[in-house]
């Protein structure tokens, strides 16, 4: 583990306009620089890097974030990958903490698997290359296959030979534990007949993590006598097939500069795509996709495009799979082959050009595939055809977007004979009930909380929030004496007994009065690399939002308006009121909902009186009308 100390000191040498001009051309705008977004296609410059904040934001895309932000994002690191980038950049030594007993176990469990399944790697790659048993049977069945010797090396392919314990004596021999060896699933303890390997006379498929590592192995008999002709590693601590993608490490970048990913169905397809070009593909080992696998591609994009084979069985029972990208609010597309025909075959027989070609063309959206293969096995049967429909509806009804939804309608509706408003209305009962369901859930596992939060009041605290970040140690002056935005709106909050009540701008407003207390002063940084993730984002949002832009804008322009910084003392004024008129409104709710249900006393009736006439005399302060 990384001491916060550390982790401080990290944030603090870095500066996010010398980490972000490693990847993006960075030109001066007044106090900020300005950028093409690296994270979306643009010609107008939108992303603007703030130096004195130490944050980057894109106000075309919405990316925004600080100097470790902008490395998990672009090169795809993880938490501790961007910050030990950002120490070797700016030499910032590492010492890191002592871990207890079980993370300590755990994180030795994980290490000595990654080690065991990279010396297995190393292993079944020189039993190809250098034994006679390999080149005659692994080697010459890869190049059967058309695969060069370039791409075997690349996916760093290899061989398993037909001995019973050859991989694991070798691997106790090289003092690897036993039980991490079985653990890695690359032996089978049979107790009384000892270790045996897992994989044997099988060529081996490394599966590659995120990052590179291996996790585990997919092995391809050679036998025809073999029990099954596949067989992958077992899970592990470091191997979980659920969250793992094949060939995820050799085609996330591409997938992000093609804004799209083609998804297989083995490790065979994926290989003879890349071997002609069509790098942007990985592939789900044979299974439907997961929420964890289409998160990790969404990573990348917001597109997918999967490629069938055909099989009209195996095409009907990705359906679910792909109900789940449409949830995130992806784009599918889906590709059929022809009878005969999956990626791999196809791709050997055809050049590349003829290959991306018929990708190109033959792309088109799942909701329109889906209603043309369901439409055609009803077509003669109204009961059925009911039936298809309502699966329609209910693969449409769970994208986010609403125009998106609207044009599915349109296409749904002429090949599927229905009429438009009939659909849209069947989808919007559909949204219903699954929001409801959604609710339910909801309520059943939170009860103690609030469901909605009320819309005014968090716009409101969200004003309040803004400006202690951006002005909180401004000074406003009120006759001789001066005071800070912070002192201010602590005061004025304080004297009407006012509280945040909104997460989590009520957990920044406790964070800055601890500052404050602690600092006499508020600290942006603290926010900007703040570890709570939601915090973090929504500070960065604040920190750099359209006001910043707004003044930049003016000056280049030679526009000089009364700017935001020379008006404080009207800003904190104005927004204090408006969240304390807010607080009133609630109060005389509460006090007339109880004259509604006959259960207001005198003291409600004077208390509401009381409350109306502050809330004219604040609506008059804020220049609205009382009424």
């Amino acid at each position: 583990m990384i001491p916060k100390e550390t982790i401080d000191e990290i944030f603090e040498a870095a500066r996010v306009e010398e980490v972000v001009s490693d990847f993006v051309t960075l030109k001066k705008r007044g106090v900020n620089l300005l950028g093409l977004c690296p994270f979306h296609n643009e010609k107008t410059p939108s992303f603007t890097v703030s130096p004195s904040k130490g944050i980057y934001k894109c106000f075309g895309c919405g990316a925004g974030g600080n100097s470790v932000s902008f490395l998990m994002e672009k090169e795809h690191y993880s938490y501790p990958e961007a910050l030990k980038y950002l120490a070797k950049k700016y030499n910032v030594e590492i010492v890191e903490e002592e871990m207890t007993e079980e993370q300590t176990e755990r994180a030795n469990e994980k290490d000595s698997l990654y080690i065991i399944s990279k010396f297995a790697k190393d292993f079944f790659a020189k039993k190809l290359w250098e034994t006679e048993e390999g080149n005659n049977i692994g080697l010459n069945y890869f190049k059967e296959r058309g695969y060069s010797e370039d791409t075997i090396q690349k996916f760093e392919l290899g061989y398993s030979p037909k001995q019973k314990d050859i991989f694991t004596k070798e691997s106790l021999k090289k003092l690897f534990s036993k039980e991490y060896v079985v653990k890695s699933g690359l032996a089978i303890d049979l107790e009384k007949k000892g270790l045996f390997d897992r994989f044997r006379e099988r060529v081996m498929f490394p599966i590659h993590s995120f990052s590179g590592r291996i996790l585990g192995f997919g092995g391809r008999a050679l036998n025809p006598n073999a029990k099954a002709k596949y067989q992958n590693s077992p899970e592990s601590s470091i191997y979980n097939k659920s969250k793992i993608l094949y060939g995820i490490y050799f085609a996330k970048n591409e997938i992000s500069k093609k804004n799209n990913c083609f998804v297989v169905e083995g490790y065979t397809d994926v290989i003879s795509l890349h071997q002609k070009g069509i790098e942007n593909v990985v592939s789900a080992s044979g299974t439907s996709l997961t929420i964890d696998q289409i998160k990790l591609i969404n990573r990348f994009t917001n597109n997918i495009t999967i490629l069938f084979d055909g099989d009209t069985a195996g095409i009907k029972a990705s359906f679910r799979s792909v109900d789940l990208i449409l949830k995130e609010g992806m784009n599918v597309k889906v590709v059929s082959f022809p009878e005969n025909e999956d990626p791999d075959s196809f791709a050997k027989k055809n050049t590349t050009e003829n290959l991306t070609l018929f990708l190109d063309k033959n792309a088109i959206d799942f909701i329109t595939y889906k209603a043309k293969i369901l439409n055609a096995e009803g077509e003669e049967d109204p009961i059925k055809r009911v039936s298809i429909i309502k699966e329609i509806i209910r693969s449409i009804a769970l994208i986010p977007d609403y125009l998106t939804r609207t044009e599915y309608c349109k296409m749904c509706s002429k090949l599927l004979d229905v009429k438009e408003n009939v659909l849209l209305r069947d989808i919007d009962q559909e949204r219903k009930r699954i929001n409801l369901s959604i609710n339910r859930e909801t309520i059943a596992k939170e009860k103690p909380k609030k469901i909605s939060a009320n819309t005014k009041r968090k716009k409101y605290e969200e004003e309040i929030i803004r400006l202690l970040l951006n002005y909180g140690n401004e000074k406003i002056s009120y006759g001789e004496d001066s005071l800070s935005i912070c002192k201010f709106i602590f005061d004025e909050l304080n004297s009407d007994n006012i509280k945040l009540e909104i997460n989590p701008y009520n957990r920044i407003y406790s964070e800055i009065k601890e500052l404050i207390n602690k600092n006499n002063e508020l600290s942006q940084a603290h926010f900007i690399s703040h570890h709570d993730n939601e915090i973090n984002k929504l500070c960065i949002d604040l920190l750099s939002d359209k006001h910043t832009i707004s003044e930049n804008w003016a000056l280049r322009h030679k526009i000089y308006t009364n700017i935001e910084s020379q008006n404080l003392k009207k800003t904190a004024e104005k927004s204090v009121l408006m969240l304390k008129l807010q607080h009133v409104h609630d109060e005389i709710k509460i006090i007339q909902t109880k004259i509604q249900n006959s259960n207001a006393g005198e003291k409600d009736i004077s208390l509401l009186n009381n409350l109306i006439k502050i809330k004219n005399k604040i609506s008059i302060l804020v220049g609205r009308n009382s009424s």
